[in-house]
């Protein structure tokens, strides 16, 4: 379990980045905060406001709309992160407060929170249907992005490129190597 306090202080450790937007409008500075000064684009090249912009599915998107949408995206990586890190993880205990470790550690959670946005926002990229983002990217097809996603293996199954879900796994199994450290369990007796 852990609180609504320590999820607010994952919210904001990773920002949108404005680099090269063309949009005629600006991001809220809830948006543009980032306590850990890392940005999302930072993650993966293509997680731009531009290329965010074009792939979401209402075309001309409010100021407004767009910000929250940003927000949203954001607070549901959060979400989805702590539940991979804590909830499905096979020593978690739902009676446990883990709050304090959240709040104390919260670097812990930034890779997985920023490759998450980035695999959602490259998922989104991949499904679009708006056209005008097809003609503004023509340079990521969908098997390039396919790869960016999932990486690459050869003929004996080992990976010759990693994706970013490879890499998010392995900064889920990093924080939960120190939230739940290794313990030692001895079922025998004395040996003596």
């Amino acid at each position: 379990m852990y609180s609504q306090e320590a999820i607010d202080a994952l919210l904001n450790r990773i920002g949108w980045s404005e680099l090269s937007s063309g949009l005629p409008f600006v991001l809220t500075p809830e948006n543009l905060m980032a306590e850990s000064g890392k940005k999302f684009n930072w993650y993966h090249s293509l997680i731009l406001i531009d290329n965010i912009y074009a792939a979401v599915p209402e075309v001309e998107m409010s100021e407004t709309n767009f910000n929250a949408y940003l927000s949203d995206i954001r607070k549901q990586a959060v979400l989805s992160v702590l539940t991979s890190i804590l909830d499905t993880y096979v020593d978690y205990d739902p009676a446990t407060d883990y709050s304090t470790i959240i709040i104390e550690r919260p670097t812990l959670f930034d890779d997985a929170i920023g490759l998450s946005v980035a695999i959602k926002m490259i998922e989104l990229f991949i499904s679009t249907t708006r056209s005008n983002f097809n003609e503004r990217s023509a340079k990521m097809s969908y098997q390039a992005l396919k790869v960016e996603l999932e990486g690459a293996k050869n003929d004996n199954g080992h990976f010759i490129a990693k994706g970013i879900v490879y890499k998010m796994e392995q900064s889920i199994k990093k924080a939960q190597k120190v939230i739940f450290p290794y313990k030692i369990v001895v079922n025998d007796g004395n040996a003596w």
